[in-house]
C-alpha cells in the first residue's frame, strides 16, 4: 500500500503498552508503527470473526453472510463454530439455496 493510501490516527497509550510495543518491535525487527498496524489488523480480523459468529448464533445471518463479514470461507466459519463448541444451524434459507444449487448442477449435467 502506498504511503498516500494511509491516514494518520493519533492514539494515546499507557506507558506499559508502549514498553510492550517496543519489545515486540525489537523481537520482530520492525518499527513500532509496523507492529501497531499488524496487531491492529489481527485484532480487527478477530473482531469481525467473533461478531459474525455471534450474529450467526443469534440466527440473524446465514453462514454465508457470516463468512462475508469475517472475510473467510463458509468452511472456515464451520470450523470456527466447531472449535468454539457452538452448534452450526442449518436454516431454511440455506436449505433452499443448497437445493437450487443441486438442481442447477443436475440440469447442467444433463445438458452436457
Amino acid at each position: 500500500m502506498s504511503r498516500a493510501a494511509y491516514q494518520q490516527l493519533n492514539v494515546r497509550l499507557a506507558p506499559e503498552m508502549i514498553r510492550q510495543l517496543d519489545e515486540i518491535a525489537q523481537e520482530e525487527d520492525l518499527d513500532k508503527t509496523a507492529v501497531v498496524r499488524r496487531l491492529l489488523a489481527n485484532a480487527i480480523q478477530h473482531w469481525q470473526l467473533e461478531h459474525a459468529l455471534r450474529l450467526y448464533q443469534e440466527g440473524r445471518i446465514t453462514k454465508a453472510r457470516a463468512a462475508e463479514i469475517a472475510g473467510i470461507s463458509i468452511y472456515e466459519v464451520m470450523d470456527a463454530l466447531r472449535q468454539r463448541g457452538l452448534q452450526a444451524q442449518y436454516t431454511l434459507e440455506e436449505a433452499m439455496t443448497d437445493i437450487k444449487d443441486i438442481l442447477g448442477r443436475s440440469v447442467a449435467m444433463k445438458s452436457t
